[in-house]
């Protein structure tokens, strides 16, 4: 019986200690124009929708942390924002990569905290590797769409 008499007891921490919950704050943004070249030389030629086969644009689909200052960035399936046909859905015969990217911070000299958008940081992102994904059958989209390094 004497239990029942401790239960407040026990249970007030849970509602007089705050609880603690993590904030997200935006310290710096970074980007990379689209329209870079990327590492592959080898798929530079244009695609079916004439876009540069080796162009940056779409990384960040997928991003992921791999180490120190270095992350890994996969486009979702290539350049296919230029139409050039909607019965493949405008997906080109782009062969699919991951970059590696080297992402720096540094204090940002003319950061003002009561200027909305300044930033504290500056963001400063590098492309360093740029490697292509294979598969052990030859790779074929669309219609007629195969990329010209289809040897594996």
């Amino acid at each position: 019986m004497k239990n029942k008499y401790l239960i407040p007891f026990i249970l007030l921490p849970f509602f007089v200690i705050p609880t603690a919950q993590a904030q997200i704050d935006l310290i710096a943004i970074g980007q990379i124009s689209a329209s870079y070249e990327d590492m592959a030389t080898k798929t530079a030629t244009p695609l079916e929708n004439g876009v540069a086969g080796n162009i940056l644009g779409g990384v960040g689909s997928g991003f992921a942390y791999a180490g120190g200052n270095t992350f890994l960035a996969l486009p979702d399936r290539g350049p296919n924002a230029t139409a050039y046909n909607p019965v493949v859905d405008n997906t080109t015969s782009y062969i699919p990569r991951f970059q590696t990217l080297s992402l720096s911070l540094a204090a940002n000299p003319s950061y003002d905290s009561f200027l909305p958008g300044s930033m504290p940081y500056i963001l400063s992102p590098f492309l360093t590797k740029t490697t292509l994904l294979s598969s052990k059958t030859k790779l074929a989209y669309g219609v007629n769409g195969a990329p010209q390094l289809n040897s594996k």
